[in-house]
């Protein structure tokens, strides 16, 4: 038998057991997939009608509301109490004979010892006319493809080379820098597998290149940030020095002290602003690329919360804000280090936008988590920037932060610490009313 009679006769016997496994795994697929859906349909409908009627004060509402969606939807409607014992229903299943199959959602918002439940229920017998209209298109589709199985035998015999060309050409596209995707393929011999190998490294190549691309942006960007933040304090540093020095080589005669000393506080203090801006950078990457330094461990938040005060009580006090510790005697798992600067970072925070009031460092035990919160009675947040305050450089208001000292990587550092830790920072603020933070951690 000639190589094209060979290959014509292995090509139509794979076509067509595949054609065979692939129509009975789609008919048992589509009907598996047909009750899946239906089943969530099911679930989707009831939380739709629990919703419905949970919007209604008159409880009397409900006979006609199940009663109509019982009627319209062809399904049987029931509302059940606390008990799963039915209240109300409507509707019937005709066919009994197919398996039912439910779905319930409960009244939302009423006490556990008050709630109702809606109930829907549904006979695999409504999806029978899918499932059989499916059953015949597959059946068409098996036998129009055994026809064309010889036809196309012919045709790829004769093209036998055509994966090679392909092949050569999408390495061609490579080699220039194209954004190619290599077609897929199911051969087993030794062009699927150079054409496997020229698709990995295909996909391999772009996701490279698209990560360097997404890297180049993220490094423009945090260095426009950078650049704008430090540029600030740098130009007042250097116009106060000039002052001073203006101060100190005039013919005045004597030097105003107490406006020397101004310029030079001004000065210093805007230098720590660059000082400390470079410190949180610096951290903040080492948090990105490095994780969490070495593996969780025992940290006393007795110990922790001793620090805490220590370091916050004078600039506490420097406002007239009252500072309040209590992190009791809890252990909790966890790099003591990253810990302290998630919640020294909060606390500097909550200080700086707290005018008057208190600020409270809290822990609290909750089955085998601990919550850490951070709450102060500072300006709050508002609601549509509450996601954004963990970006970096992001200020609300962006002049009164830089006035108040703030690098705008404080809450960016502690997001950072919290992926470090394997949890999440929360928050809940009202504007003037004060803003809470929190996270847990697992117990020690």
């Amino acid at each position: 038998m000639s190589l094209r009679g060979r290959f014509l006769l292995t090509f139509s016997g794979l076509i067509f057991l595949g054609v065979i496994a692939i129509s009975g795994y789609s008919i048992l697929f589509v009907r598996g997939h047909l009750l899946t859906a239906s089943r969530d349909n099911l679930d989707r409908q009831a939380r739709y009608l629990a919703l419905l009627l949970a919007d209604r004060t008159d409880s009397t509402d409900y006979s006609a509301i199940i009663t109509d969606y019982a009627r319209y939807t062809g399904q049987q409607v029931e509302l059940l109490d606390a008990n799963f014992l039915v209240g109300l229903s409507a509707g019937a299943i005709t066919d009994t004979t197919a398996p039912l199959f439910t779905g319930i959602a409960p009244l939302p918002e009423a006490p556990t010892q008050e709630r109702q439940y809606v109930r829907i229920t549904a006979s695999e017998a409504q999806i029978a006319d899918t499932l059989s209209s499916v059953g015949l298109i597959i059946g068409g589709g098996i036998l129009v493809a055994l026809l064309l199985t010889l036809v196309v035998a012919w045709v790829v015999a004769d093209r036998v080379s055509r994966p090679i060309r392909d092949l050569a050409a999408t390495a061609h596209q490579i080699t220039t820098g194209e954004q190619v995707a290599v077609p897929p393929t199911q051969r087993r011999d030794e062009i699927g597998d150079l054409s496997r190998a020229v698709a990995a490294m295909a996909a391999r190549l772009q996701e490279d290149i698209r990560d360097l691309r997404r890297l180049t942006r993220a490094q423009e960007d945090f260095i426009a940030a950078v650049s704008h933040e430090v540029r600030n304090p740098v130009f007042s540093a250097r116009g106060y020095l000039e002052a001073a020095l203006d101060e100190v080589q005039g013919d005045r005669g004597e030097v105003d002290r107490p406006r020397l000393r101004e310029y030079l506080e001004k000065s210093h203090r805007n230098l720590l602003r660059i000082q400390q801006l470079f410190a949180d950078m610096l951290l903040l990457v080492r948090l990105e690329f490095q994780g969490e330094p070495g593996q969780p461990a025992r940290t006393e938040l007795a110990q922790l919360a001793g620090e805490l005060e220590e370091t916050f009580a004078p600039q506490a006090q420097e406002k007239g804000i009252s500072l309040e510790v209590a992190l009791g005697d809890l252990a909790v798992k966890g790099q003591p280090e990253i810990i302290k600067i998630a919640l020294s970072n909060l606390t500097s925070n909550a200080i700086r936008h707290t005018a008057q009031g208190q600020v409270r460092l809290e822990a609290t035990r909750r089955n085998e988590r601990v919550q850490i919160s951070v709450t102060d009675s500072g300006e709050g947040i508002p609601l549509d920037q509450q996601e954004r305050i963990f970006e970096k450089f992001y200020r609300i208001d962006k002049a009164r932060s830089r006035e108040q000292g703030g690098s705008g990587l404080g809450l960016a550092l502690v997001r950072q610490c919290m992926l470090a830790l394997q949890t999440r920072i929360e928050v809940e603020s009202e504007p003037g009313r004060g803003s809470r933070f929190w996270f847990d951690l697992p117990v020690a």
